[in-house]
């Protein structure tokens, strides 16, 4: 196979390059420069020393582009060649997906191993499920859920955990994937150990989303190639395949060979592919599988058809009365109650969960959303900001905190304030989605409004995004409770329930301050 002098360059080359061994050992296989970039990051991912337990490679590609093709089918055979005594720990959705990329990886190791690693194969442990090499080295394949307990891994990938979106719509199948991330995966990982995930996304809180909230740390790069370059992708940074607005990840504008009709999935491809898409299934299947940003699915809680809509200027605040003239104020309308409510937390780092703090105005039966924030926040900061509301907004008549967690904490702080708003502190009934629902036939008669003019820079997003902030806030509401943070949502039920009350006259309205 490798004979004569060119022969063991060749045999040298395949054995040091990775991209140029899947183009080898796959017979027929099309290497574009999507391919080579994956399996050039893969390679270099193996080699950095980073000092830490482990390290994780996250990997979202749109479906049918070959990701486990060059890295779930191939790596473990390469890095066994190369490392005949270590271990690899393979895992899908279900064993039986799971084996059968380990049982392709055996076929080539048997093909390659000698000819080129020098190494073989042990002729007696050849079962897909568990491989070895002669060296004592051993492939494992398993589902998630299924027995890896007693094996490790210097190598473990994850291929597509999740396999449909039945399963991704099931809290108790995703409760069930991720509850094994810690003890079936990160305690199987040698130290210094690699993880590399490969997951076409469906959900916010899937695999991918638990790393990056709970080891975020540990990611050494997250590759999320979407199917189309898009102004979303490119506000984020360039495409490191140096594409343009509207290209694909394959083709001759990225000076590609011809594609095989199987992969065939260029410019043209990719316009019929989006238009057949959003046209069955939607944009949020659009964005999440082929494009790697899924958001959550719509709950049924709340429509986004209820959230009525007003200009801020038709009202006037204490703070623009020296601004304006008597006409103007005249011509303005002027909130009957203005309440602030916060649904806080002590963390402020980028894995908690955000504070959330609405400022709404009752007038004429109906509740008005003036300002919102959603940020991560320290316990300081976050003190700053309610200080900030009373300055800008001296006229607030209530500061409404759950009591419980940090927000009696918060009260005992502010009553040492000078000119601080009265703080009412509620004990709300029910969980998070009683107390949502609790306010959904409000929302829904039309008496809930959202102001078109917002801060954005006030609303953070969990990932990067062009959403305005009251696009935010309506898609928070709308994919209650399966999105991924439900931050604004307790913080508008929490402050709402109580503004429905003194509507009602179930609890008396204070003076105005």
């Amino acid at each position: 196979m490798f004979e004569g002098l060119e022969g063991e360059i060749k045999r040298r080359q395949l054995k040091r390059d990775y991209p140029s061994f899947v183009e080898f050992a796959n017979e027929g296989f099309c290497m574009t420069k999507f391919h080579r970039y994956v399996c050039t990051q893969v390679q270099e991912f193996l080699s950095v020393k980073t000092g830490k337990a482990f390290d994780i490679l996250l990997l979202s590609v749109p479906p049918r582009h070959g990701k486990s093709h060059m890295v779930t089918e191939t790596l473990p055979a390469w890095f066994l060649g190369n490392n005949p005594r270590a271990e690899v720990i393979l895992c899908s959705y279900q064993s039986t997906f799971a084996e059968g990329f380990s049982r392709i990886c055996r076929d080539k190791f048997t093909k390659f191993a000698q000819p080129l690693f020098k190494t073989d194969i042990d002729k007696s442990l050849q079962r897909a499920e568990l491989w070895a090499t002669e060296s004592g080295g051993r492939c494992r394949a398993a589902g998630l859920d299924a027995g890896i307990t007693g094996y490790g891994a210097e190598l473990f990938i994850i291929d597509d955990p999740i396999k449909n979106a039945a399963e991704a719509s099931s809290d108790v199948i995703i409760k069930k994937i991720l509850d094994e991330m810690g003890p079936s995966v990160q305690s199987r990982i040698y130290p210094g150990g690699k993880l590399i995930v490969i997951q076409t996304r469906w959900v916010e809180n899937d695999v991918v989303g638990f790393i990056k909230d709970n080891w975020s740390d540990f990611i050494w790069k997250d590759i999320n190639l979407p199917c189309e370059f898009d102004e979303e992708a490119a506000a984020q940074g360039p495409c490191p395949l140096g594409r343009k607005i509207g290209d694909s990840l394959m083709g001759p504008h990225l000076g590609d060979p011809v594609l095989p009709q199987k992969i065939a999935n260029d410019n043209n491809w990719l316009r019929s592919k989006k238009m057949v898409v959003m046209a069955a299934e939607g944009a949020r299947t659009w964005n999440s599988l082929y494009q790697g940003r899924p958001t959550g699915a719509a709950g049924n809680t709340f429509d986004a058809e209820w959230f009525g809509e007003f200009d801020l200027n038709e009202f006037v605040f204490e703070r623009d009365r020296d601004k304006l003239t008597p006409a103007e104020i005249k011509a303005r309308e002027q909130f009957e109650f203005l309440q602030l409510s916060i649904d806080a937390t002590f963390k402020g780092g980028v894995e908690n969960d955000f504070v959330a703090m609405g400022l709404r105005g009752l007038y004429r039966g109906g509740v008005y959303l003036c300002h919102q924030v959603n940020k991560r926040m320290t316990f300081v900061e976050t003190l700053e900001k309610i200080k900030w509301f009373y300055e800008q907004f001296p006229e607030i008549d209530e500061m409404v905190l759950e009591d419980k967690a940090n927000g009696p904490a918060i009260a005992d702080v502010l009553r040492y304030v000078p000119n601080a708003p009265p703080v009412v502190c509620v004990n709300p009934m029910g969980g998070k989605v009683a107390r949502a629902e609790a306010i959904t036939p409000f929302i829904k008669s039309g008496n809930y409004y959202i102001a078109k003019n917002l801060d954005d820079d006030d609303v953070d997003w969990h990932i990067p995004c062009t959403m305005s902030a009251r696009e935010k806030i309506i898609t928070q509401h709308r994919t209650f409770p399966y999105g991924k943070h439900d931050d604004m949502v307790d913080e508008n039920s929490q402050g709402t329930i109580r503004l429905i009350k003194l509507i009602t006259g179930e609890e008396p309205k204070a003076e105005r301050r």
